[in-house]
């Protein structure tokens, strides 16, 4: 009985110390070094995209367990990637929990996403604040002018093509939220 006590001890320590090294590499978990900005309301939210120097600002809300958020997501980051140098910026703003960060991190590394995120922790629905239309149901993808104004608002999936139409439409002044 002693040598399956002393392999059990054995074992239980080996998982601690695996535990403890995991632990100590969390820093090293995928996306760890992505910038995700924490921002507590629409305002703040809308304040740092002002940085960004843009003529439109394609926003998505979205979280991780969200199975439509997940589904549109790649077309998200495709359009960002042909869309730079454009004047239009795609951002994602992940309505998950705080707890949940190493999820969020972890879904904007598995799809290449190198250019900043949010994280919304504030209080209320933070796409009801941006437009009052608005709430409840994810995916939300919002069109900005420069000047933080949302200019459209589509609430559900979108594909690649309503993603190209709905900018092209606010380009033109042609939009309705």
């Amino acid at each position: 009985m002693r040598p399956l006590l002393l392999l059990t001890l054995l074992a239980v320590a080996g998982c601690t110390s695996d535990t403890a090294d995991a632990d100590a590499s969390a820093d090293a978990a995928p996306g760890a070094d992505l910038p995700l900005v924490e921002v507590a309301s629409a305002e703040a939210l809308v304040d740092d995209l002002d940085g960004l120097d843009a003529d439109l600002v394609v926003l998505n809300f979205w979280a991780t367990w969200c199975v439509p958020c997940r589904q549109e997501f790649p077309e998200f980051v495709r359009y960002g990637q042909e869309m730079e140098g454009e004047g239009v910026h795609v951002r994602f703003v992940s309505l998950d929990q705080p707890t949940d960060l190493p999820l969020v991190r972890a879904f904007l590394a598995e799809h290449d996403v190198s250019d900043p995120s949010y994280l919304y922790t504030g209080q209320g629905d933070v796409t009801s604040q941006l437009n009052p239309f608005v709430g409840g149901a994810l995916p939300i993808t919002m069109v900005l002018d420069g000047d933080g104004i949302v200019q459209d608002t589509h609430v559900g999936v979108m594909s690649y093509d309503e993603l190209v139409a709905t900018v092209d439409a606010a380009r033109t002044g042609s939009t309705s939220s």
